[in-house]
């Protein structure tokens, strides 16, 4: 019989995890964990009380562990008793523990090895070792073999049985969730514990690439297994990956029979649902097709509803893979990148067998500002500590250069078989590179079988100078699937990468070393916030770091993105192409992040239309929340060192154009640019860029927290930015006297859900355009800017839209109060930024907006018979043009009580019959609006069918002659 032993118990938590369950059966009360490491107990005997912290290693303790010294000093008491426990199963040195009783004062220090904690889990926890259902047992032996046979990240640094161990790692993430407020209907941001996996709902996992997805999926298998162990409801986890799916006819259900055959057998299937829940762990169909991907879901939802099963799929884009598919109940869950303090814990973790080196690799990393040059994921943290713990190589600047000493890493350790002598690493990165973006470039980016691969290689190299005999290529496939660790072969025979970002780089390398590069180059730029595009990018701009004409190239291109999520994709892609393009000229960079800034303030615009059109996850969002997410969003993606310059350059050349801004009688542009400033100076106010002078001069020279907005972007921004030193910052700016002053405004922002402001003068920021529409009420402007939309396929206009209304007014909105409007521009603009605009005012063709249409002041001169222009301006009156059609003819009347064209009168009348808006008038087929236009409004902005909107062109024709614009709509 083979010793016991803990020794191999595989990371911290399961090893607090133990020593928690010991604490309880030894009678300890208020058991609570401090931090990853540390426990906290007590006991309560008729002797008295005594507190007890309890300190959890796996490390050998030998020498000073400067590290444990710390961790105690940071939450042990004066009266504390202290167990320090390491799994080792060498002795804890006398050295080690008198250093530490003389550094901490104290003797009331005992220390548990090994030998130890295995004579306590046999006294106390038997059961630890033991298991009863003998198949539940093989299932579960069998999972987990198979979690680390598959392991993607495991497998590519497969180099031997140490990194095998190392690198499965799993820190606790950070996992939230989005729930309505019953009282308030915000949306409120929820923290997620992993153990809520399996409760018997389903569950979506979103995450950036790298961001550890599927190392928490294979997590909540393992956790099954421990819930298994003290819960009478047995749950069988089947981890179905993306390859399995493929080969399985693209049937969700085929794919979950095999991989129960392959766990316990073919007999096994029927057992697996007769006596367990089964909880199906997908790990990823981002890559098929839209079709398949829904014909999956009706699939899914099948199974779901016919057996005792709940899913947990894992995702990089949520919305996009779940648009348009029927999906049974679920809950989205997110996953988020790694902070400074899981970095640190990974790396504990990760040489937990000699603390020390994890401390030189984190001063390291803090002292050479590494961690703002690559993404912080667990990916690449792993990657990072790959080549300290080997060659303790210097980590490089960008992303790039790391997987380029990662490859090379790799490829150099490879044992030749001495019949492939001749075979270079030029020639195998070939291979991984023109496989890489072959596919990258297939719909659904499929893989090869390993045949098919084979013969891929062979067909290659026939056209080549290089030849290959053909017999020796299966061996050459073999050395690099099983040697290199960046490819593998999976169980139905598909040659496939071991995680994205090596596919994306290698297509990388690839197209870079192609002859034709400038066209693929093309396409990296056409496609860039498409699957797997934008990181091939960010690799490709790493390999030269100085790519001008790429990067002018491509904020050309961001430029035309019309949809929200490419909007805010090409925000983040941008900040890090900016970072990997750091000997770019920072002219070209800074022309990057003025184009970022606006893309955002699209953005902002977009995320007010969908909380207009009440989307689920946007009803109730407040114009601050999306501010606030907005300048986080870009805070997350360009605080960089490397960035600073770009940053400076973009910020003194938006505070320039300021000056042109004074006097504007258009404060919400000013408004605007001052947010594109103050996003800028947040960022570069933080710890690690060091620049206080751009925020100084925003508040000092523009007076910004005289805005009530601003006043409440800063303070949100000192919680959310990393900034140090929090109290003396609001005390430095007086933010609770200036809190307070403005205290109505605030609550007035706070209080009101965007799809109340939106269209209004309440509005706070918009883009910045030539052109500027005003009109009489709010679902006027609501309803031509939707009707734009539908007939241009979501175009951008070239105009704003605002209503004149006051909705704090019981007088709201009206044709009198956009009269007076006009003619307050037309009196008091002076600026050569407000001459430079279009204003056009849009009148109803009804009693009351014929009267004051025709009521306007002198200086504005009649043009025809609906529009209005002031002398030496480009100031308009429009009155509603009428189409020409004859069933609109009636509406043409000479006296103004008879006139009672709407802005609603341009959709069918059947539609507006049907939806109860019209009352038939004593003039033959004349319609007057009585019905509920704010009703009407929100039933019109679900509604794309463009034939309700026809009749807009009408309208649309007379403002683009005014505007100076040639626009194709939809006929």
């Amino acid at each position: 019989m083979s010793k016991k032993t803990l020794k191999e118990i595989p990371d911290i938590q399961s090893l607090t995890m133990l020593i928690s369950k010991i604490s309880q059966k030894l009678g300890l009360d208020d058991i609570k964990s401090i931090n990853q490491f540390v426990i906290s107990a007590s006991e309560h005997t008729a002797l008295g009380h005594r507190d007890i912290k309890i300190l959890c290693t796996l490390s050998e303790l030998g020498g000073k562990v400067q590290l444990i010294l710390e961790q105690l000093k940071e939450i042990v008491k004066s009266n504390d008793e202290i167990i320090i426990v390491t799994s080792s199963e060498k002795k804890i040195s006398i050295y080690f523990q008198k250093w530490l009783k003389d550094e901490m004062k104290t003797d009331k220090i005992t220390f548990w090895n090994d030998t130890t904690l295995v004579e306590l889990v046999d006294k106390h926890l038997p059961e630890y070792w033991g298991h009863n259902d003998v198949f539940l047992k093989s299932f579960e032996d069998s999972f987990i073999s198979h979690l680390e046979s598959n392991g993607e990240l495991q497998m590519a640094l497969k180099l031997d049985k140490k990194f095998e161990e190392l690198l499965n790692i799993f820190i606790e993430p950070k996992i939230f969730y989005f729930k309505e407020d019953e009282k308030t209907g915000r949306l409120l941001k929820i923290k997620f514990r992993k153990e809520q996996y399996l409760d018997n709902n389903n569950y979506f996992l979103s995450g950036d690439a790298g961001t550890g997805k599927s190392t928490l999926l294979k997590e909540i298998g393992k956790l099954t297994i421990l819930h298994n162990k003290e819960s009478i409801e047995k749950i069988l986890p089947l981890r179905i990956k993306t390859s399995l799916i493929a080969n399985s006819e693209y049937s969700i259900y085929k794919a979950i029979e095999s991989e129960i055959e392959n766990l316990v057998g073919s007999d096994g299937i029927n057992k697996v649902f007769d006596d367990y829940k089964v909880l199906v762990l997908i790990d990823s169909i981002d890559e098929f097709e839209n079709e398949k991907q829904k014909e999956i879901f009706i699939e899914l939802n099948d199974i779901v509803e016919k057996e005792n099963l709940s899913f947990v799929i894992a995702t990089r884009n949520y919305e996009n893979l779940t648009k348009g598919c029927e999906i049974c109940k679920h809950v989205h869950t997110s996953l988020s990148n790694f902070d400074l303090h899981q970095v640190q814990q990974y790396l504990n973790t990760f040489f937990k067998r000699d603390l020390k080196k994890s401390e030189e690799l984190w001063n390291s990393l803090q002292d050479n500002k590494i961690l703002d040059r690559i993404p912080s994921t667990p990916l690449t943290i792993s990657l990072v500590s790959v080549l300290f713990e080997e060659n303790g190589y210097e980590i490089p600047a960008t992303i790039t250069d790391v997987y380029d000493n990662f490859n090379t890493f790799l490829l150099g350790r490879l044992n030749v078989n001495s019949n492939l002598k001749f075979l270079t690493i030029n020639v195998k990165e070939k291979i991984l590179q023109m496989y890489a973006l072959k596919i990258i470039k297939s719909p659904n980016r499929s893989r090869f079988k390993l045949d098919d691969f084979i013969n891929y290689v062979i067909d290659y190299f026939k056209g080549n100078s290089i030849t290959i005999e053909e017999h020796i290529i299966p061996d050459l496939i073999k050395s690099m699937t099983d040697g290199t660790g960046v490819l593998y072969v999976d169980k139905q025979k598909f040659v496939n990468y071991q995680h994205d970002h090596f596919l994306e780089y290698y297509a990388s390398r690839e197209i870079f070393d192609d002859e034709d590069r400038q066209s693929i180059e093309k396409e990296i730029i056409h496609k860039f916030c498409e699957y797997n595009w934008q990181n091939t990018a960010i690799f490709y701009t790493g390999r030269t770091k100085n790519m001008k004409n790429f990067l002018d190239a491509l904020v050309d291109r961001v430029k035309e993105y019309k949809l929200l999520h490419e909007q805010l994709l090409a925000v983040s892609g941008l900040g890090y192409v900016l970072q990997s393009l750091w000997m770019t000229h920072s002219e070209n960079r800074k022309n990057a992040v003025i184009a970022a800034l606006e893309l955002l303030i699209k953005a902002d615009s977009g995320l007010k239309q969908l909380a207009e059109q009440q989307f689920p996850f946007f009803k109730g969002i407040k114009d601050t929340d999306i501010a606030v997410a907005n300048l986080a969003w870009f805070f997350i993606h360009y605080n960089s060192i490397t960035l600073r310059d770009p940053l400076q350059l973009a910020f003194d050349e938006l505070h320039l154009g300021m000056k042109n801004l004074e006097g504007t009688q258009f404060e919400k542009d000013k408004t605007t640019r001052l947010y594109q400033l103050f996003c800028i100076a947040s960022t570069l106010n933080t710890g690690r860029v060091k620049d206080t002078t751009k925020l100084d001069l925003l508040f000092d020279e523009d007076k910004l927290l005289t805005i009530p907005l601003f006043v409440y972007l800063f303070d949100e921004a000192i919680d959310i930015l990393e900034y140090g030193n929090e109290a003396q910052m609001r005390k430095d700016y007086k933010l609770a006297t200036k809190k307070k002053k403005y205290t109505r405004s605030i609550r007035f922002l706070l209080e009101n859900p965007s799809e109340n402001l939106i269209h209004t003068t309440f509005e706070i920021l918009k883009p910045i355009k030539q052109v500027e529409l005003f009109t009489e009420g709010k679902t006027d402007a609501s309803i031509i800017s939707h009707a734009f939309s539908v007939l241009t396929m979501n175009a951008e206009p070239c105009w704003n839209i605002t209503a004149v209304e006051n909705i704090q007014s019981s007088k709201a909105g009206g044709a009198h109060q956009l009269s007076e409007f006009l003619q307050r521009l037309a009196n008091n603009i002076e600026t050569e930024f407000d001459k430079s605009k279009i204003v056009i005012g849009i009148f109803d063709n009804d009693a009351r907006g014929f009267q004051e249409f025709n009521g306007l002041i002198p200086v504005f001169e009649p043009i025809n018979g609906i529009i209005k222009k002031v002398r030496n301006m480009n100031i308009y009156a429009l009155m509603l043009p009428i189409p020409e059609q004859e069933n609109y003819q009636a509406y043409h009347q000479d006296k103004q009580a008879f006139k009672f064209f709407e802005i609603e009168h341009y959709f069918p009348s059947k539609f507006l019959e049907q939806n109860k808006m019209v009352t038939i008038t004593s003039i033959p087929n004349v319609y007057e609006i009585t019905g509920s236009k704010s009703e009407f409004n929100s039933l019109i902005l679900k509604e794309t069918k463009k034939e309700l909107y026809l009749n807009f062109t009408e309208l649309f024709s007379e403002i683009d002659k005014l505007s100076n614009q040639n626009i194709n709509y939809i006929e």
